[in-house]
């Protein structure tokens, strides 16, 4: 770089004022003292060139230098723009901005007559060739990068693939030494494996990573060294559920970054080449079936859940996230098939369909959650007593189910072989479609659609391989399947999620409908739930008899009955011995008027002149005779079942 230029004069008359621009990427070997190198090194170029009174004003940063979205580079442009700038100084070019965008900011500085020098790369925009000289080295510092970071990546795959070296962050149940260098270094911590097997355990069962979390921070399991939380959440107990170290396989390279060149920033997105594993056995807390099986159907569960990023980032990032009670995210409505949700018509404790909500269903009735759960739980025990008189029958099909269990998995596997065998099949066809018509976006679909059958079936196969040679762990009597019932339900509260998690894994199906007296009024909530005992029995769904034995479809209110209703039985049996209708009113085992006496009289002729065993009908349409059911009548309603639902039958 030559300096035999004009001397440089102040262009305020007095004071040279010159910015210094340093930068360190904040690295593990980099310390703060390197920005201190960088401007000192920066003043003695300004005393070569100037031995007058000098005003410096310093930009030091940590930052990556391709960042442009970094906030000194706006501060930078501001000093060049603010005309009060005379030189810009940069130990090399790299240290404002590491890529082809420091020309322009170099061109401002030109613009606005603020000279530019970076001693190290030989640039100073006093120089004619100066931008020529700025992308040269922009090539070589974005050159450099570029082949540091493959070499290191290359050469950390290689000692992984090699010896197993390095090694990712232990996470909890490993004990690492100081001086580990590879996987073979590492250490299971014993006590460590019954937690994972109940971990993976139960969330093969109630599929909720929340509910996993709440049950290790209840027994005061550590997040493990490196976690930057003390207690566990549900996105903690994903992270961790994924780690193929959990059953001895540690990866490397499942994702790589990718730039965005917008922002300068490196993203990380998943590795379409795949990652590479190692086996170390003695490193696996939980087997590679239910490892794999597990993960499987977390995946299938939350697929296409997850919301829709706006301008790439998440619009709800930050928000706290709450496990629902049940029946929410549970119950559907009958009639448009969409589920209920809390806070039904403004009331918190309520749920509504949230069809209604957007103007695509028209049943806005609500009902209260708390009332629901405690009818379910009557009806579960009611049926556990009503099979105390099955208890032979019970016991003669777990019997059955021990002798058939070998039978029972020949079948299934024959007809998982037939299966497979259509898939291969189909996929032959699709790969013969492809090279005779090309890529159509069909066939992408139709490969989605194999992949998903492809991967259910694999985890049936699984389950099968599991399964082989052992007898179904059953409860060999009704008593025994009712203490079960009583030690996973015992010391809950009927509006925790913990309540609600067990609930949905013994009530498959709860569909809420409305119904109303024959003589009118208002539309009352009524459930068709469909009640599956085998669900406390993890081993049932393997025995076809016993779980269909233990399933009933009941029918719940939830609503109080109308006091017409309430008492009409007791009515008609009083006037029935000739009581007038006050006499009647005064003998009620609840208090009543007259009025109310002839409401339950008349509501029971009714109920009779229509040959109904019960005062109640469906109400399957918004009725014209109720003027607070409006939502249908609404500009924005258009009412729109969910694609492919069908109401069950009633």
């Amino acid at each position: 770089m030559s300096r035999q230029h004009d001397p440089i004069r102040p262009r305020n008359g007095h004071t040279l004022v010159v910015g210094i621009v340093a930068r360190i990427s904040g690295g593990q070997n980099q310390k703060e003292l390197s920005l201190d190198d960088q401007v000192d090194h920066a003043k003695q170029v300004v005393a070569e060139l100037y031995d007058g009174p000098v005003e410096y004003r310093v930009i030091a940063t940590t930052g990556k230098g391709e960042r442009l979205d970094r906030p000194e580079l706006a501060e930078v442009e501001a000093m060049l723009r603010s005309g009060e700038l005379d030189l810009l100084i940069a130990e090399d070019i790299g240290r404002i901005v590491r890529g082809t965008a420091v020309s322009e900011l170099c061109g401002i500085a030109v613009d606005h007559g603020v000279r530019v020098i970076a001693p190290n790369d030989c640039i100073d925009t006093a120089e004619d060739t100066w931008e020529e000289d700025v992308i040269s080295a922009c090539r070589d510092h974005v050159g450099h990068n570029a082949h540091t970071s493959k070499r290191l990546k290359h050469k950390l795959m290689n000692r992984f693939k090699k010896f197993g070296g390095a090694t990712a962050r232990p996470v909890y149940g490993y004990v690492v030494p100081e001086d580990a260098r590879t996987y073979d270094d590492w250490q299971k911590d014993p006590d460590a494996t019954e937690i994972y097997r109940e971990w993976f355990r139960r969330l093969r069962e109630v599929r909720n990573c929340s509910a996993v979390a709440d049950w290790l921070n209840a027994r005061r399991i550590p997040t493990g060294p490196y976690a930057r939380k003390e207690v566990w959440d549900g996105k903690m107990v994903r992270r961790i559920t994924r780690n193929p170290v959990l059953k001895g396989m540690p990866g490397r390279g499942f994702k790589h970054t990718v730039k965005h060149h917008e922002t300068g920033r490196r993203v990380a997105v998943k590795n379409p080449a795949g990652p590479v594993f190692r086996e170390y056995p003695n490193l696996a807390h939980v087997e590679a079936d239910l490892f794999d099986e597990v993960n499987e159907i977390l995946d299938e569960e939350n697929k296409g859940f997850g919301r829709k990023p706006v301008n790439g980032a998440d619009p709800l990032r930050g928000r706290p996230k709450k496990r629902t009670r049940f029946p929410g995210q549970h119950a559907r409505c009958w009639s448009c098939g969409r589920q209920y949700v809390w806070g039904g018509n403004g009331v918190t404790e309520n749920l509504m369909c949230s069809g209604s909500r957007e103007w695509k269903c028209w049943n806005s009735v609500g009902f209260n959650g708390l009332r629901a759960a405690e009818a379910v739980a009557r009806a579960l025990r009611a049926e556990l007593e009503r099979l105390a008189g099955f208890d032979d029958q019970f016991r003669g099909l777990v019997e059955e189910a021990g002798r058939r269990g070998d039978a029972h998995s020949d079948r299934r596997r024959a007809e998982l072989e037939r299966a497979e065998a259509a898939l291969a099949t189909k996929r032959a066809n699709l790969a013969r479609g492809v090279a005779e018509y090309g890529p159509k976006p069909m066939f992408a679909e139709q490969l989605a659609q194999l992949e998903a059958e492809e991967q259910r079936l694999g985890r049936e196969r699984r389950e099968l391989e599991r399964l082989c040679g052992r007898t179904p762990v059953l409860p060999g009597s009704v008593a025994e399947l009712r203490q079960e019932f009583e030690e996973k339900f015992r010391d809950l509260a009927a509006d925790s999620p913990e309540f609600g998690a067990l609930l949905r894994s013994v009530v498959p199906e709860f569909h809420v409908y409305l119904v109303r007296l024959c003589d009118g009024g208002h539309p009352l909530p009524r459930a068709r739930a469909t009640l599956s005992l085998a669900g406390v029995v993890p081993d049932a769904r393997h025995a076809p008899g016993v779980t269909a034995f233990l399933t009933r479809t009941v029918t719940l209110d939830l609503f109080e009955p109308p006091q017409r209703e309430r008492i009409r039985a007791e009515a008609v049996r009083l006037a029935g011995a000739g009581l007038d209708q006050r006499q009647i009113a005064q003998r009620l085992p609840e208090p009543a008027t007259q009025a109310g006496v002839w409401q339950a009289l008349a509501l029971d002729r009714r109920m009779r002149d229509l040959g109904l065993d019960t005062p109640y009908v469906m109400v399957s349409d918004p009725p014209s005779d109720y003027p607070k059911l409006r939502r249908h009548h609404n500009a924005k309603y258009a009412f729109e079942p969910r694609p492919d639902y069908r109401p069950p039958e009633l």
